[in-house]
């Protein structure tokens, strides 16, 4: 996490050489020996993490208990270093935190390939430190390749040697693009817009400001206006308004909460002013939206939200 210290490596090591340094010494020393796919299969619980693009993830110490949703079932999975999680686009998984685990994922996203590096000490309460690194500019054709493959399998829940095969190239293809960057690498201005945007996707259920970005980044506030406006050709809060609403729509069609609840889980304090932004952003009330869209809501409302990263771009 940047301007966070961790056992992760020397302070002078950036996070690509970091995250580089741990993927060598696992794919030197571990063989992939199961992989575990979720699905869409089942509505999200609370605090579950919903993406839009497909995510992998590998345990690097301890155990990384987590729910998942498989063949129409809730099923709880303990991944161990060796293993695999494997969560298409539009599904979902539910990690514990229960206990002590470090983790790197793995986000692919349309545009880039975020990889975090994650260690948690036990406990809800306690934020888990992570450093984060990315590849811009989309896939290589192997890579894009391999992925396309995996996301096959997927589908079949299919375990066998051929998973395990693929996701050990998968990791094998995404070290290869951290340690060599495309000749014809985006502008700095391209990659910080980016950089953002996966940030405001990440974090969006906390406090977040232009000023809180720009200190995150090292950036002036003026400077983080411009990118959006540039890059993005909108301004940075109605994209923030953007990735928040995207996620009240997906909690008002899965979740028998009150809008006040959905407020909260977005982060508006106000739910007056959240259903105003909400009309504005989508030409209807969160009312009149759950009413249209109404999906497999769970009968117990629930007093805490699925977390989601949203791709927007």
């Amino acid at each position: 996490m940047k301007g966070t210290s961790s056992h992760f490596g020397p302070r002078s090591q950036s996070p690509s050489q970091l995250i580089i340094h741990e993927l060598q010494e696992y794919l030197r020393k571990t063989r992939i020996r199961r992989v575990h796919f979720s699905d869409g299969s089942t509505a999200p619980p609370p605090l579950a993490y919903v993406t839009n693009f497909p995510r992998l993830s590998i345990p690097l110490t301890g155990c990384d208990r987590m729910q998942i949703a498989r063949s129409g079932r809730t099923d709880a999975i303990r991944p161990v270093r060796g293993h695999a999680v494997f969560v298409p686009d539009h599904a979902w998984n539910k990690p514990e935190w229960s206990e002590p685990v470090e983790v790197m994922t793995f986000l692919f996203g349309v545009k880039q390939i975020g990889i975090s590096l994650v260690q948690h000490k036990g406990g809800s309460h306690i934020q888990p430190l992570a450093v984060k690194a990315h590849v811009h500019s989309g896939y290589d054709v192997p890579t894009h390749s391999v992925l396309a493959a995996l996301m096959v399998l997927a589908t079949d829940h299919a375990s066998g040697a051929l998973a395990r095969l693929l996701t050990q190239s998968l990791l094998y293809a995404c070290l290869r693009l951290l340690k060599s960057p495309r000749k014809q690498a985006p502008r700095k201005a391209i990659r910080t817009y980016e950089s953002i945007c996966l940030y405001v996707q990440e974090n969006f259920h906390r406090p977040i400001t232009r000023e809180s970005i720009a200190g995150y980044f090292g950036l002036a506030p003026n400077h983080v206006s411009r990118l959006f406006r540039k890059e993005g050709f909108m301004r940075f809060n109605d994209y923030l308004n953007l990735v928040r609403i995207n996620r009240a729509k997906f909690m008002l069609q899965n979740y028998n909460m009150s809008l006040k609840e959905i407020a909260a889980g977005c982060c508006y304090s106000d739910a007056a002013y959240f259903c105003r932004v909400f009309k504005k952003v989508c030409k209807v009330t969160p009312t009149e939206y759950r009413a249209t869209h109404i999906a497999h809501a769970p009968e117990e409302p629930s007093k805490t939200s699925a977390m989601n990263v949203t791709s927007v771009q």
